[in-house]
């Protein structure tokens, strides 16, 4: 007997469409369509600056938006990056002029930031960017808090997480976060979001539906997010110092967007640290 060959076909999803048809499908069909509400979901991806030793503040930065937003933004950032000749953008070395930036002129530079900002203005919804004195963390946040949190960038993070949180609440919004996968406080936050998360008021608050942790040069986004969080480490002497000059082009650029950008006041530091200690308590009691 002669084995007939199958043939299989591939078939590709837009991912936002899958996940919103798949959500429509849980609801009974005795509900009217028009009371199917389903939460908005939302991709966050962030990265960090200022995490070595001789910085003074930590700062963890980036963009919200969408999965289709999300798709549109990296066929374009690659477009702008592949005519430039570079397969990748990282901040400091565009900053400090080294690696493949060596020996572009300040046209050249410009040029770049000139295609890249507004692709970032185009297909972003709003960003985020959370500022911790390292030496109000060292201060003010307890031991065993330090032991959850990892240091000064997971405390970052944490507060971003909860700002966001606050206003996902406000539409039903939940956040698919994407992390850069170096980050030295990775294992803390990781092993913070998979106790926490399983806690409905934890879940509420901070709307942190998924967490991973990804290459920078394989997701753009990445790229974009290191951007925002180079520029505002680059900011805290100009806000917090006595270093007198008018902001950088890319931060005035960025701020064009609507941006929740703050940095974590003592009182506020003392709060997270409480709040972290009562949700470790009730862990241990549960």
């Amino acid at each position: 007997m002669t084995k007939r060959k199958v043939q299989s076909k591939v078939f590709t999803v837009d991912p936002a469409w899958y996940v919103r048809e798949s959500l429509r499908g849980s609801f009974p069909p005795s509900i009217p369509k028009d009371r199917r509400y389903v939460a908005s979901l939302y991709t966050v991806y962030f990265d960090e600056s200022g995490t070595d030793d001789a910085s003074e503040a930590a700062v963890v930065a980036g963009f919200v938006s969408n999965v289709t937003q999300w798709e549109a933004f990296s066929v374009k950032w690659q477009e702008a990056l592949h005519g430039a000749g570079l397969d990748y953008f990282h901040m400091v070395d565009f900053a400090q002029k080294q690696e493949q930036f060596v020996g572009w002129n300040e046209e050249e530079r410009r040029n770049l930031l000139n295609k890249l900002l507004p692709i970032i203005h185009e297909h972003t919804f709003w960003s985020i960017g959370i500022i911790v004195f390292k030496a109000a963390f060292d201060e003010l946040v307890s031991e065993p808090v330090k032991q959850i949190c990892g240091d000064s960038y997971g405390v970052a993070t944490l507060a971003c997480w909860r700002h966001l949180g606050q206003i996902m609440k406000k539409v039903d919004g939940w956040m698919d976060c994407r992390m850069e996968a170096g980050a030295m406080g990775r294992s803390a936050l990781e092993l913070l979001h998979a106790e926490d998360s399983k806690f409905p008021t934890w879940r509420n608050e901070h709307r942190v539906l998924g967490l991973s942790f990804n290459n920078k040069r394989d997701f753009s986004p990445l790229q974009a997010a290191d951007i925002l969080a180079y520029e505002l480490h680059k900011e805290v002497p100009r806000q917090f110092g006595n270093v007198n000059r008018k902001p950088r082009y890319p931060l005035k650029k960025l701020s064009q967007k609507k941006h929740e950008w703050h940095y974590i006041t003592n009182k506020h530091l003392m709060e997270l640290n409480e709040d972290v200690t009562r949700q470790a308590s009730e862990r241990k009691e549960i």
